[in-house]
């Protein structure tokens, strides 16, 4: 180093134009900057490093939290999750869920056939015992509480159902004259009455590989008011058939 600065003062000695130019002032200045140059502060650069790192992890924090906002506004409170509390739409909801699901299993089981084994417990004299001169038929009696006891408020409607609003009667009437019933639609209403419902069932019926038709059969169900029948059908049967019952009936 000491020799570059001699040289490097013996080349401003020599220079034609020194006098004009480097004056001892500015001698020192040069050889002091080349001795000691100028070290760049490390630190500069920290505060803007800092500044950038805290703007990004707000960023961050600010979405994190907006996307559990969001999850959150989709699930139940934690009141409602500890005391296991329902609004009242909800409970409406799951109740038309219950009773809609219960006509529609009864429908499905009156119009899909003809229900060989069914017509078989009904017309089939070897099922038919007579205990204390009243005529029973225990098998009967077990399948049709295994068919439509889950949906029933008790045995005894279903026996109504069947004796005065015309349960099962389809499937004698096709099975008798050679038909094939199938379920297509079912459209389901609640009256003003809440435990009250109407329904009308689009039924395809087939005779013997003929173009398969259609008939819409009406009726009217209610269920149960008591808190340990909710859901349990009182009341099933027909209003109106269009003339189905009356195809089904004859042999032509």
């Amino acid at each position: 180093m000491e020799e570059q600065l001699s040289n490097l003062k013996r080349a401003m000695d020599d220079t034609v134009y020194k006098g004009n130019h480097f004056s001892e002032e500015h001698k020192v200045k040069i050889r002091g900057t080349i001795k000691h140059p100028r070290k760049k502060n490390r630190l500069e650069w920290f505060p803007k490093l800092l500044t950038v790192t805290l703007f990004i992890g707000c960023i961050i924090f600010i979405t994190d939290i907006t996307k559990k906002n969001i999850n959150s506004s989709d699930k139940p409170s934690q009141l409602e999750q500890r005391n296991g509390t329902k609004t009242e739409e909800q409970s409406n909801n799951e109740d038309n869920w219950v009773q809609k699901t219960a006509i529609k299993k009864v429908l499905e089981q009156e119009f899909t056939g003809p229900n060989e084994k069914l017509v078989d417990l009904l017309w089939n004299p070897k099922y038919r015992t007579v205990v204390n001169n009243k005529a029973e038929n225990q098998e009967l009696d077990k399948y049709l509480a295994e068919v439509y006891g889950p949906y029933f408020a008790d045995f005894s409607r279903i026996e109504t159902f069947i004796a005065a609003d015309g349960g099962t009667k389809y499937h004698t009437g096709a099975y008798d004259n050679g038909y094939k019933l199938s379920l297509k639609n079912i459209t389901i209403e609640q009256e003003n009455i809440s435990y009250r419902y109407t329904f009308i069932a689009e039924v395809g019926y087939q005779k013997n590989g003929d173009e398969e038709k259609t008939a819409s059969v009406e009726g009217e169900v209610v269920f149960s008011t008591k808190e340990k029948e909710e859901g349990k059908i009182v009341g099933f049967r027909y209003v109106k058939d269009n003339g189905l019952w009356d195809i089904l009936r004859t042999s032509n």
